[in-house]
């Protein structure tokens, strides 16, 4: 028995803070690890645990073995990826770039689920002045990635192609630019000018059967399978560019060395039309009571809240928009002329307890508000 099942026994036996720190502390530093790959989608296997994104992980080859097995029945292809611990923080960042936000560690033993971001900090991306390098599409890769797992089993739900189109729609990409032929003459001071003679070309990418493709990368990881000699620059692009891109060849391909997406003209133009109707079904907002109701999260909230004397009460809902869940808190009182404020702290204090779901604030007294919290009753009030 590796050490980190024997922990992981022990815990399920009697849970406690100071042996899940151990647990993870043991994830984190393990001589070697073993990870469920997908052959489908040429990408970690994709599991889903309660409606989140899992990965499977293993301590031993022979847990992976039996897992193997099971998972073998249900007509999917997987194989065992070795993690060695140099390696660690890496296949965590990986996990995260391609949509996953739960671990199970050891499933067919004593095995335990727990979220990635108790084991890595969640990356927090800056929009503003962001680098190329930085772009990151979780939710594009996972969907991709699911699509070409049950594309084995013949079960893939159209809606699904339809996601997977949204989120080619709306992604933001890398790609790669030759500027060999870049020519810059130096002027006064630290103003530069391009010459006439240069030149910036795009790269191709050619199959055997001589199509060629313009690549697209979903992130750093995948541009890095095609440049790994660093022989581009690389810059920012969209759905716009592809549509630009997409007719000077035989088309686009998004990740050629993972989950290897070809796009026509055609294809993009189903895909601009499917985003359309998909905009306008994810436009609608639904709102409701939580299923599993966030005990630790209102009680840091009405904490934060104490001392804040001109807040009479907090209301909470599970809100539902653009297909991404957040929790709505309502607060009731007079509410400061910069709210933000007030907003951010009880955010800081209450989010590590929310189970990865942002909190979004309203003054209870909106039109919004009084619709949705209509005879709803406070979870937290001085009145």
């Amino acid at each position: 028995m590796t050490v980190l099942q024997k922990l992981i026994t022990k815990f399920g036996d009697k849970p406690n803070n100071e042996l899940y720190i151990r647990i993870i502390q043991e994830i984190q530093q393990a001589e070697t690890l073993w990870i469920a790959f997908s052959e489908e989608s040429n990408n970690y296997f994709l599991g889903n645990e309660k409606g989140k994104a899992a990965a499977y992980i293993f301590s031993d080859r022979e847990y992976y073995q039996k897992y193997y097995v099971h998972i073998s029945q249900k007509g999917m292809k997987i194989d065992a990826a070795e993690n060695p611990v140099k390696y660690r923080m890496a296949l965590f960042g990986d996990l995260y770039r391609s949509g996953f936000d739960t671990v199970v560690i050891d499933n067919g033993q004593r095995y335990l689920t727990l979220s990635l971001f108790d084991i890595i900090k969640k990356p927090v991306i800056n929009d503003k002045n962001k680098e190329a390098r930085n772009i990151v599409n979780p939710d594009l890769v996972r969907a991709a990635n699911f699509i070409f797992q049950e594309t084995e089993r013949d079960k893939i739900d159209p809606k699904l192609w339809q996601l997977l189109f949204g989120e080619i729609f709306k992604g933001e990409y890398i790609i790669p630019v030759d500027s060999s032929k870049l020519v810059v003459d130096k002027r006064s001071g630290n103003e530069f000018n391009i010459s006439k003679d240069s030149r910036i070309s795009f790269p191709v990418l050619e199959n055997k059967d001589g199509k060629k493709y313009y690549p697209f990368f979903t992130d750093w990881n995948e541009y890095r399978k095609f440049d790994k000699d660093t022989q581009y620059t690389i810059m920012a692009a969209g759905f716009k560019d592809m549509e630009r891109f997409v007719d000077k060849a035989d088309g686009i391909v998004i990740n050629p060395f993972g989950a290897n997406i070809i796009l026509n003209y055609d294809m993009l133009s189903t895909i601009t039309e499917a985003s359309k109707e998909l905009k306008k079904e994810t436009s609608k907002i639904s709102v409701g009571d939580p299923k599993e109701y966030p005990l630790q999260m209102v009680r840091k909230i009405s904490e934060t809240l104490w001392d804040k004397d001109y807040i009479k009460a907090a209301y909470l809902k599970l809100m539902l928009k653009n297909r991404e869940e957040s929790y709505l808190v309502a607060l009731e009182g007079k509410l400061p002329e910069k709210p933000q404020e007030l907003y951010n702290e009880i955010a800081e204090n209450a989010l590590p307890d929310a189970n990865n779901i942002p909190i979004d604030f309203i003054d209870y007294d909106s039109d919004f508000a009084k619709k949705v919290f209509k005879d709803s009753q406070p979870f937290y009030t001085t009145k």
